[in-house]
């Protein structure tokens, strides 16, 4: 199986927010046709990407997760950063903390290139002043 690209792991962040969106809004949100999704999330089946629509991801091994501890640039808030990691698929959860930081985000990643595009595009952000980045080896416990 090839790669996957963006817009397989944009599909794949949808469906995780809402494995029930019909083929239509998955197209109408990554600006593809209809049948050019269903072909890509057949391709994410066939390679085991999905392996069922509560989605889980298959056996193209677990994907790696890292906390990201940021700390605003003076000046800015969660609300001036919260829009930006939104827009980021690979940000799983954002948590508001008090502290010597300001915002535990989870990310996620197939490849530990692509985690680091990830935290990189989080350091460039405007607002942000530092990013500690903390590798998950090993989930012990997960209730969500």
């Amino acid at each position: 199986m090839k790669p996957l690209d963006a817009i397989d792991r944009k599909l794949i962040a949808l469906l995780q927010d809402n494995a029930r969106l019909s083929t239509v809004a998955l197209a109408r949100a990554v600006g593809l046709s209809r049948s050019s999704v269903q072909e890509r999330l057949q391709r994410l089946e066939k390679g085991g990407v999905i392996s069922q629509y509560t989605v889980r991801l298959g056996s193209g091994g677990d994907p790696l997760q890292a906390w990201l501890f940021l700390r605003y640039a003076e000046g800015f808030s969660c609300d001036d950063v919260m829009p930006l990691l939104v827009a980021l698929p690979a940000v799983r959860a954002c948590h508001s903390v008090a502290g010597e930081i300001d915002m535990l985000v989870l990310v996620q990643a197939d490849t530990p290139a692509m985690l680091s595009e990830v935290r990189e595009q989080v350091a460039a952000f405007k607002g942000i002043d530092d990013v500690t980045t903390i590798p998950v080896l090993r989930v012990m416990l997960d209730r969500g």
